[in-house]
């Protein structure tokens, strides 16, 4: 059994064409955290190009990514069976156990590297483990995406990384169009629209909804463009009441609410609109990754490691005496007055350096 230890190189024979036939990638991590992880799943790809590619991890973030160049074939880990990984000196399950000794090469994302999920893979496995830490130390501001290339060349990868970047296909493309024609938007309308998304996974990372409300009156006097809300379950109920009633408000000018969406028909609908306005959350990692140019508000975290990137992004922030915050101070804070501290002039000077006259 071939095992690979900490800091150990990887074999010479990891390069295109070697006898790496099949690789798997365990990945739990959020969207945003997913996304800034696809340049490591790019140099991956790119060294073993013929190899079979699998992913495991949360199948509604993972479809972005099935049969779109990083993987052939994406598994849950949410599935019968996996627990028994996480338990020490268990009994592993017999099913995925030869589904892992299946594959030449198992990178696996995770906080600690040297966990009992890498060690019961070890049990199981015949080919080659790579453990890679998820995040940075807190003391070392690297961006997030280049601490994980970081990792990955411990391993003696060479091959250089770029920025996230998602890959849709014709179907996907297609399924955006009739969703704006569904909407009753023709195809310029989609071209000019203005894609703005108030919400994130924590409240703590959310500009105020009187801000958003304004921006989306602003813009649609100003510019003229279509406006499409971003609504999904982190919103909540009364956000979503508050844009029902705006759009009661503008009438037949009123924004068109996104609601019901999966991930990747979110894609497709962000694929292509003019700009994208949200808050740290991962769909602003997801407009980026599509190309859009990307206006990000961000207030607690730290955009040195956690900003997005992608061909156009500028990152909005106001200097606090607090942020970016540690863990610590995070979770004990309650007025998150580094987001109350950016005024829509902050955002609307994003807009301008995106090129949008506002």
């Amino acid at each position: 059994m071939r095992e690979v230890e900490k800091g150990k190189k990887v074999s010479s024979r990891h390069q295109p064409g070697n006898a790496v036939r099949s690789t798997l990638v365990i990945h739990q991590g959020a969207l945003g955290d997913f996304i800034l992880a696809l340049p490591t799943l790019r140099v991956l790809r790119k060294t073993f190009p013929n190899a079979r590619s699998v992913i495991m991890g949360y199948p509604r973030i993972l479809e972005l990514v099935e049969k779109r160049f990083y993987a052939e074939e994406i598994v849950s880990i949410d599935q019968k069976g996996m627990a028994s990984f996480f338990i020490p000196e268990g009994k592993l399950d017999p099913v995925l156990s030869r589904f892992f000794t299946s594959f030449d090469l198992i990178v696996v994302f995770g906080k600690d590297v040297e966990g009992t999920l890498i060690g019961n893979l070890k049990k199981v496995c015949e080919g080659q483990i790579l453990p890679i830490k998820t995040f940075p130390p807190e003391h070392d501001p690297i961006h997030l995406s280049d601490h994980l290339l970081r990792e990955l060349r411990r391993y003696n990868f060479s091959l250089p990384g770029q920025e996230p970047k998602l890959y849709l296909k014709p179907a996907d493309q297609e399924r955006g169009t009739n969703y704006y024609r569904w909407k009753g938007l023709t195809v310029s309308e989609r071209q000019e629209a203005i894609i703005i998304h108030p919400g994130s996974g924590s409240k703590k990372k959310v500009w105020p909804i009187d801000r958003f409300l304004e921006l989306v009156r602003h813009l649609q006097k100003q510019v003229g463009s279509r406006i499409l809300v971003v609504l999904g379950p982190a919103e909540g109920p009364d956000v979503q009441k508050v844009f029902e009633g705006i759009q009661w408000e503008m009438g037949p000018s009123a924004p068109v609410l996104l609601r019901g969406l999966s991930l990747l028909e979110l894609a497709s609908v962000i694929e292509g609109s003019r700009v994208f306005v949200g808050n740290d959350s991962g769909i602003t990692h997801l407009a980026a990754a599509l190309g859009v140019p990307t206006v990000a508000i961000f207030g607690p975290s730290d955009p040195r490691v956690w900003s997005p990137r992608g061909k156009q992004v500028v990152v909005i922030r106001r200097k606090s005496a607090c942020s970016p915050c540690t863990q610590e101070t995070f979770f004990g804070c309650q007025e998150s007055e580094c987001l109350k501290a950016v005024e829509m002039e902050d955002v609307m000077a994003g807009l301008r350096r995106l090129g949008i006259d506002v």
